[in-house]
């Protein structure tokens, strides 16, 4: 890729709000922390969607969580991308023993706070 190509990429690619990303880490590192049953799922009332804890229930109460027999979850990146003004997509990676896990969500801003509005865990 010439020079001049890889510039006007970079140039264009939007860039995630620093309190986006701080949110998105906060949450998911608080999620995680969830679905280790070391935190109770109430904790997440004060970053969640009604909708998503439902789903983090429902996951702990029917042992859905991925690789939870492998050990703790351990994070190991979050990358947030704006989607349009006040809403962010969220990915992340995070280990498990030896594997490797994802997760997928979205936060949006509204009345003065990011929210998590939705997630998946793979």
């Amino acid at each position: 890729m010439s020079l001049a190509v890889r510039g006007a990429c970079a140039r264009n690619a939007p860039r995630s709000s620093p309190t986006a990303q701080g949110f998105a880490e906060k949450a998911v590192r608080l999620v995680l922390e969830v679905a280790d049953r070391r935190r109770p799922v109430d904790q997440l009332r004060a970053v969640a969607e009604p909708m998503v804890l439902a789903a983090i229930r429902t996951m702990l109460t029917q042992n859905l969580v991925p690789g939870s027999g492998l050990g703790s979850a351990t994070l190991t990146r979050v990358r947030v991308t704006p989607d349009d003004a006040g809403a962010a997509e969220v990915f992340a990676c995070y280990q498990r023993g030896p594997r490797t896990l994802a997760l997928a969500g979205r936060v949006e801003f509204a009345k003065d706070r990011w929210r998590l509005v939705a997630l998946r865990l793979f």
